[in-house]
């Protein structure tokens, strides 16, 4: 018999999703909160002792952001401010250095595998693009959806770009699996 293979995420990304919630909209936050039992507060506590976090606390709070206008800047920004939480926590600063894009790389090699879970990435560069494919993504799995719903990488991406070379690096999602099931994967396409 195969054995379940356990998913986890850093903690960071669901209290990312929580504080830019409250923000957006402050009413579906206590709304969502009441209805899981979590919120941003408590999760950051969590941080001093558990290190991960299973989809059993994500997808649920993920299903119902799905349906809210505000859905695609929420997640953005989450990524973005999940990026800076992470690297709080492990050190590492950002120099503004000229167009680092060999930083870039590095960084991503250890900052961004703790919110994929199961999801696997691979990165082609062509110049100053650089098109991150991201297979199984928590986000779009098994949802359909009419919009794209994998910003939150998007918003990790753009952030650490940004920080990684002079000027402001642009992430957008162009593929999405939620979008069309046939995809094999989802894109993203970060200009740095």
């Amino acid at each position: 018999m195969e054995q379940a293979v356990l998913e986890r995420f850093s903690p960071v990304m669901l209290h990312s999703i929580l504080q830019a919630l409250r923000r957006f909209e402050p009413d579906l936050y206590a709304h969502l909160c009441r209805a899981y039992h979590v919120d941003a507060d408590r999760i950051l506590g969590l941080f001093t002792e558990v290190e991960l976090i299973g989809p059993g606390q994500l997808q649920p709070l993920l299903g119902n952001l799905r349906l809210h206008q505000s859905y695609h800047d929420i997640v953005y920004l989450a990524g973005r401010n999940a990026l800076h939480t992470a690297s709080e926590r492990q050190g590492v600063r950002f120099p503004r250095l000229a167009h680092d894009t060999s930083r870039f790389q590095a960084l991503l090699k250890q900052l961004f595998p703790p919110f994929l879970g199961l999801a696997t990435y691979s990165v082609l560069v062509r110049g100053e693009l650089h098109f991150v494919e991201l297979r199984d993504s928590v986000f779009a799995r098994g949802v359909e959806h009419s919009n794209m719903v994998c910003g939150f990488y998007a918003g990790f991406l753009a952030e650490l770009g940004s920080n990684c070379v002079e000027g402001a690096a642009t992430a957008a999602e162009i593929r999405c699996c939620a979008t069309d099931p046939e995809a094999p994967s989802c894109m993203i396409r970060l200009n740095l």
